[in-house]
C-alpha cells in the first residue's frame, strides 16, 4: 500500500471520528435541555374525555352541595335550565361540548369571578373555547329577560297584604325602586364620567317586588349619574323598554328620588333608617311612616345583597368590553328571577343579608318635576307633587 492510500485512509477515519464526537455532543445536549410544553406528550382524546365527563360528574353528582356551591344553583334547576336551553333552541349541543358544560363553565364564571386561565384547568378546555362558550351562553340567558324579568303587575302584592305594619297603608305600592354601583373597566378617555363616589362604576337602576324579583332594570349608566337622571331616562322610553308606572299606584323610594305621581319617597329630617328606630318608639306620625316605608323599601336593598353574593363577578374588576359588562349585570338578575322561581327554597334567596342602608344623593325637591307623559306647566308640576305629598301624609 503506497503512501497516498494510507493518508487517504487516516483523513476518512479522522473525519467519521469528529462527525461522530459531534453527534454525541449534539445527543448529550438534547438529553440535557429542558423540556418545552410541546415536547410534552398530550394524553389520548378519550382520555381527556374522561377527565371532562369526570369534572362534570364531580360538580353534579358529588355532595349534596356540590352542585349549589360551584355552579351557585341546586343540580335542579340547573338541569332544568339546560333543558329549556336545549329544547328553545338557544343552545346547541356540540359533537365535544354538551349544553350543561357550556352553562357550567359560564355560571362557574358568574359566581366566582374566575378567571379564563383557571376554567381552562378545571374543564379541560382552551381559551378560545372557554371564551367563545362565555358569550354564547351569556345572548342566551339574556333571550331569557322576557320570559322571567315582567313589569311590576297592577294588584297589590301577597307580601303586603298579609303583613299588618304595611296593609292597608301601601296597599297601592306596586314595588321598590333604588340603584346601585357595580365595578367597571371603560377606555381612559371616558372614565371621568363613569368615576364617582364608589370609584369607576356603572349605575344600575332596578325596580323590585316585596318578593325579591327584580322587575325592571336599566344597567350601564355612568357611575356619576344621579339616581333621579336615570329614572327619568327609564320614564321616557316607550314601551315595552321603559318603565311602567300605573295610575293611582307608586313605587317607594328612597330620598335620592323626589315623591312626585308613581313615587313615594320618605319623610326627609326625620328618622328613617331601621337602625335609627332601633330600640326607640316613633314619637309621631312622620317617624311611624318613615319606620314603616324602611322596613318595606329594604326589601330592595335585600334583594341587591343576594345578587352580589350569589355572583361574585359583580364585585370584581370586570375584564370584558362595556356592552358585555352592561349584559352581564342584566344576565345576573334575570338568573336570580329564573332560580327565584324554580326554586323557592334556595339557600341564598333565605339566608340572612345585612341591608346597606346608605342613601342615594340626595335631591332638592323644589326643583320643576318633568312629566313625561304629557307636556305640563311649571305651576301644573308643582301642583302634582304637592298632591302625591298630601297623599303621603293620608298614609302617615
Amino acid at each position: 500500500m503506497d503512501r497516498n492510500e494510507v493518508m487517504r485512509r487516516m483523513n476518512n477515519a479522522a473525519a467519521v471520528a469528529t462527525v461522530l464526537v459531534m453527534l454525541m455532543v449534539f445527543i448529550r445536549r438534547y438529553q440535557h435541555r429542558p423540556l418545552k410544553r410541546r415536547n410534552i406528550p398530550r394524553h389520548p382524546s378519550y382520555v381527556r374525555d374522561l377527565d371532562k365527563h369526570s369534572h362534570m360528574r364531580r360538580i353534579l353528582n358529588g355532595s349534596t352541595s356540590s352542585c349549589q356551591d360551584y355552579l351557585r344553583m341546586r343540580i335542579g334547576p340547573f338541569m332544568n335550565l339546560a333543558q329549556m336551553m336545549r329544547d328553545g333552541g338557544l343552545l346547541k349541543d356540540t359533537i365535544h361540548v354538551p349544553i350543561e358544560e357550556q352553562l357550567a363553565t359560564f355560571l362557574y364564571k358568574m359566581g366566582h369571578k374566575s378567571k379564563n386561565r383557571a376554567r381552562r384547568i378545571d374543564f379541560i378546555r382552551s381559551g378560545e373555547t372557554i371564551s367563545r362558550y362565555f358569550n354564547k351562553v351569556l345572548g342566551a340567558i339574556f333571550s331569557l329577560r322576557d320570559r322571567f324579568m315582567k313589569q311590576a303587575p297592577n294588584e297589590t302584592s301577597a307580601e303586603i297584604m298579609e303583613s299588618s305594619q304595611w296593609f292597608p297603608f301601601f296597599k297601592d305600592c306596586i314595588g321598590l325602586i333604588d340603584g346601585t354601583h357595580i365595578d367597571a373597566t371603560v377606555p381612559t378617555k371616558d372614565a371621568p364620567k363613569f368615576r364617582g363616589r364608589k370609584g369607576i362604576t356603572q349605575n344600575v337602576l332596578a325596580a323590585v317586588t316585596p318578593n325579591k324579583r327584580f322587575t325592571y332594570v336599566m344597567a350601564g349608566w355612568e357611575g356619576a349619574a344621579n339616581d333621579f337622571t336615570i329614572l327619568k331616562d327609564a320614564l321616557s322610553l316607550p314601551p315595552p323598554n321603559g318603565l311602567r308606572v300605573y295610575e293611582g299606584k307608586y313605587y317607594l323610594c328612597d330620598v335620592g328620588y323626589p315623591t312626585m305621581p308613581g313615587f313615594i319617597a320618605p319623610y326627609r329630617g326625620v328618622r328613617y333608617h331601621l337602625k335609627e328606630h332601633s330600640g326607640r318608639v316613633p314619637n309621631n306620625r312622620r317617624e311611624l311612616f318613615n319606620l314603616r316605608h324602611s322596613t318595606l323599601r329594604s326589601k330592595i336593598e335585600c334583594t341587591f345583597g343576594i345578587l352580589k353574593s350569589r355572583f361574585k363577578i359583580l364585585s370584581a374588576k370586570p375584564h370584558h368590553p362595556f356592552p358585555s359588562q352592561v349584559n352581564i349585570v342584566i344576565a345576573c338578575t334575570i338568573l336570580h328571577n329564573y332560580i327565584a322561581i324554580i326554586d323557592p327554597n334556595d339557600k341564598f334567596l333565605n339566608e340572612f343579608m345585612h341591608v346597606n342602608e346608605e342613601d342615594g344623593d340626595i335631591l332638592n325637591e323644589d326643583a320643576p318635576i318633568i312629566d313625561f307623559t304629557q307636556q305640563m306647566t311649571q305651576r301644573e308640576q308643582l301642583d302634582t307633587r304637592e298632591e302625591w305629598k298630601s297623599r303621603r301624609d293620608q298614609i302617615a
